[in-house]
């Protein structure tokens, strides 16, 4: 008994001497280094955030606070390529930040981890909120990854498609589009043509556009729409139509959308295989 009071003892005061020299390695450095209280502190809580980043990023720290967010996303976008009128005077596609910030980490290579990723969509949600939605963040992203397709770029100019089924629609709080599009007689798609320097030229989209299934090809049903374009003539958004081959006992087991020639000479192809898996909230939802 006697020798674990001693150890126990020991201990303590072992803990006490790493404590104390703690203290007084963090004031040596306060006097070698800072001029002033302010100045030490200021650094005190930069090496604390990047400890809590690093935690955040390995998955030990589940969540983030909103400083902590602001500063992810001003290090990642806002100091390296964006101002506060880009993102202020931004035209979005429906999916809104979720497919601009996907767009620069895996098409333009931004250094930002998966976690980062989440933690800036929310932040500009929050900040610069672009859709209502009924569907928490997880579901309308998961849903936004299963109709998206996106392509590395011809000619500088990088393609995104959304095949606009009514669950995607739903899930950015634009029901009222199911009926416009005629969702029940055709198969609608979103096209958003981009480029960082230069202009991006309309394409005739009626003209080089088309449908692939395992039945054959076919054109779309004209007209095509321009939903919008910047006022820089870096980035246009439409919609194209194809007669319905999704659904029912008869709907196709993939689908293949074909652009001939915009950016290039080259054919972009972006594949859907049939019926969209959706997330299982979706999916219950449908039972009801």
């Amino acid at each position: 008994m006697r020798i674990l009071k001693k150890m126990i003892k020991w201990m303590a005061t072992a803990m006490v001497a790493v404590v104390g020299l703690c203290l007084a390695t963090v004031a040596l450095v306060y006097f070698a280094f800072y001029d002033s209280r302010q100045d030490f502190e200021v650094d005190a809580q930069s090496y604390m955030r990047m400890a809590r980043l690093e935690l955040f990023n390995r998955g030990y720290i589940k969540e983030l606070g909103p400083d902590d967010a602001r500063h992810v996303y001003q290090k990642r976008c806002y100091r390296q390529c964006h101002g506060e009128s880009a993102m202020i005077t931004a035209i979005l596609s429906p999916s809104g930040w979720i497919q601009v910030v996907e767009r620069m980490r895996m098409k333009e290579k931004v250094d930002i981890s998966g976690r980062e990723a989440d933690l800036i969509i929310h932040y500009l949600e929050e900040r610069y909120p672009t859709t209502k939605s009924g569907y928490p963040y997880e579901v309308r992203k998961a849903i936004h990854n299963a109709v998206w397709r996106n392509d590395m770029g011809q000619g500088d100019i990088y393609a995104d498609i959304v095949y606009a089924t009514p669950e995607y629609l739903k899930s950015i709080g634009a029901e009222h589009l199911i009926d416009e599009y005629q969702l029940k007689d055709y198969d609608v798609f979103i096209v958003a043509f981009t480029v960082h320097e230069g202009e991006v030229a309309l394409a005739e989209l009626d003209n080089v556009a088309w449908l692939r299934t395992p039945d054959g090809k076919a054109p779309t049903v004209p007209p095509w729409r321009l939903r919008f374009q910047t006022a820089d003539k870096h980035h246009y958004e439409a919609d194209i139509r194809f007669k319905k081959v999704t659904g029912g006992s008869n709907s196709a087991k993939w689908m293949e959308l074909g652009i001939d020639g915009v950016g290039g000479p080259e054919t972009r192809v972006f594949r859907w295989e049939l019926p969209i898996k959706y997330p299982k909230e979706i999916e219950e939802e449908r039972k009801r």
